[in-house]
């Protein structure tokens, strides 16, 4: 999948996603937000924009098994 098509599926994951009117925090290891901000900057969007966008495919199912 090219780069822009990914990169416009995050952007449309957060769009559709609910009013962001809760705040969570969680824990993950260095290692991991390392690569999630990565990650977010090779795409172009905020980190916690691909956070979302990530939790969002997942509550929805359209995040499978590989």
């Amino acid at each position: 999948m090219a780069d822009v098509e990914l990169l416009d599926r995050y952007r449309q994951a957060a769009r559709n996603s609910a009013r962001k009117d809760k705040r969570v925090n969680i824990r993950i290891s260095s290692q991991d937000l390392k690569l999630l901000e990565a990650r977010a900057l090779r795409d172009g969007i905020p980190c916690q924009t691909l956070m979302a966008g990530i939790l969002h495919k997942y509550v929805h199912g359209a995040l499978g098994e590989r």
